[in-house]
């Protein structure tokens, strides 16, 4: 059986044709009997049996074509549900011209073309239910047995409501991380980060001097560790994610594991011992392709269109189904962060058009007319120590967009303020677009609520951006650290 699971897991492409072996001959099997009410007549026989192996040997290669079996096996996202239904149809396509072809031969003499709908629609159902039973496992029974999957010891300082001194950050030494933990530390507060350090330990080495920093080298999904860790705790600030959908893309497996399963894990960890202000960092990407003139926290996600933000909306779902009177989290979903930062990032919209600018003297716009909130770096860690220090009678159990309704911008605009700032940039705009997200978010409630305003706007980050690239603050803009989906 060991040698069996691990056939598996080296070779899941292999074991999904298998059973979609299975499931084409099913599909098939189904199909004549709901043609023929329950019974396929004996003249039928030879149709029936040419039809499985014509099927099979024309659909399990379509679906290679079309990238099926590089849709990850532990986790099928909902963006991957129109690829699946587009591989059904085209096998379908594929079949019909086949049998069209084949109408002569005595194989295939008398074939009912019913048959053929009655197959491609239960094809897409169940390869699409075979995939997402593994989602179901995932969300419905793995996550909610997570907790209890070793002892915890109950022997737990418990939170203060009010005053929060000691601050675990996990990705504390991440883009935002590193500039929140600088200004908590600042700010007075015990800041115990746990981190893994994958871009290096470069974003740290400043706040190792603070007698009141405490730094974990380690992965918050490890449950024996935060078991650790969470001890004498009054906040919980939830950074650690992988973030941006070419790293999710990339790492889907470690993606879900880490955006949905762990984070909703770490949230009923704190719940059990006592942490009710737990603030989690979600994002306005979440919003996807909106429709909306302006987006308020109360809007349906109605198109998430990436799988980053599909993580990150799961999430925030089993968040707010721990609601209660001892647990009273904020999710705070962030615009897109620009600025610079101990963990530099280049791949983020404003930075890296700002390095193009003076890398290339030329910055390419794909579209232009979709809209982002966007927020300095330095803006966001201070709206974060706002939330962490309000009274949780004003921001527990709420949700927070975090930006300026004055910092949404469309792409070609950022591109305009990219020139005004470098002038002898060069702007190519191409129309073709394959990032579909487009939203201009509201921030009344944040604004109203915490008095929260940014103060420094995108002009000010290409500006500090084109001064430290000028002044070699970075060694290699190319290196890999600067790039969330390269390590």
């Amino acid at each position: 059986m060991k040698i069996l699971i691990k056939k598996i897991k080296e070779y899941p492409s292999a074991i999904f044709a298998i059973f979609d072996v299975f499931i084409i001959a099913f599909s098939a099997l189904l199909a004549f009997l709901l043609r023929f009410d329950g019974k396929i007549p004996a003249e039928k026989l030879n149709n029936f049996y040419s039809f499985i192996i014509l099927a099979i040997f024309l659909t399990i290669p379509v679906f290679f074509l079309k990238g099926i079996y590089k849709i990850s096996w532990k986790y099928v996202s909902l963006t991957d549900l129109p690829n699946i239904l587009g591989a059904a149809i085209i096998s379908w396509a594929v079949l019909g011209g086949a049998l069209f072809i084949l109408r002569g031969h005595y194989l295939f003499e008398g074939f009912p073309r019913s048959i053929i709908f009655i197959y491609a629609i239960l094809l897409f159902l169940f390869t699409g239910g075979l995939r997402f039973s593994k989602r179901i496992y995932w969300q419905l029974i793995r996550s909610k047995g997570m907790l209890f999957e070793e002892k915890i010891s109950s022997t737990l300082t418990l939170s203060k409501e009010d005053e929060p001194k000691t601050v675990l950050i996990t990705g504390g030494a991440g883009y935002i991380g590193s500039v929140l933990s600088s200004k908590l530390l600042k700010g007075g507060y015990t800041v115990r980060v746990i981190d893994k350090l994958l871009f290096g330990n470069d974003s740290i080495k400043g706040l190792k001097g603070y007698s009141n920093f405490q730094f974990i080298k380690g992965d918050f999904l490890d449950t024996n560790e935060l078991a650790k860790i969470l001890v004498d705790v009054d906040s919980v600030i939830h950074l650690a994610a992988i973030v941006g959908e070419a790293a999710c893309v990339a790492k889907k497996d470690l993606a879900i594991k880490t955006n949905y399963l762990g984070t909703v894990h770490l949230a009923r960890l704190c719940k059990f011992y006592g942490i009710k202000r737990f603030i989690y960092a979600s994002t306005c990407s979440a919003y996807g392709e909106s429709h909306e003139d302006v987006i308020k926290e109360d809007a349906s996600f109605e198109k998430p269109v990436d799988f980053y933000g599909e993580t990150k909306i799961y999430a925030e779902k089993e968040i707010i189904r721990l609601i209660d009177e001892n647990f009273a989290p904020t999710i705070l979903r962030f615009s897109t962060v620009y600025g610079l930062s101990p963990r530099m990032r280049f791949d983020l919209v404003v930075n890296s058009l700002a390095k193009k600018a003076v890398a290339n003297g030329e910055i390419i716009i794909f579209g232009g007319k979709q809209w982002r909130p966007l927020i300095h770096i330095d803006d966001l860690a201070r709206a974060i120590l706002l939330v962490l220090q309000a009274p949780l009678s004003k921001v527990g159990n709420q949700i927070f967009n975090v930006g300026d309704n004055n910092e949404n911008y469309t792409i070609h605009r950022v591109g305009e303020l990219v020139k005004e700032c470098i002038p002898r940039v060069k702007i190519k705009t191409i129309k073709t677009i394959d990032d579909k997200r487009n939203y201009r978010v509201s921030f009344d409630k944040i604004e109203k609520i915490l008095q929260f305003k940014c103060n420094k706007t995108v002009k000010d980050g290409i500006v500090e951006i084109y001064e430290a690239i000028k002044n070699d603050y970075f060694d290699d803009l190319e290196d890999k650290k600067y790039y969330n989906h390269l390590v």
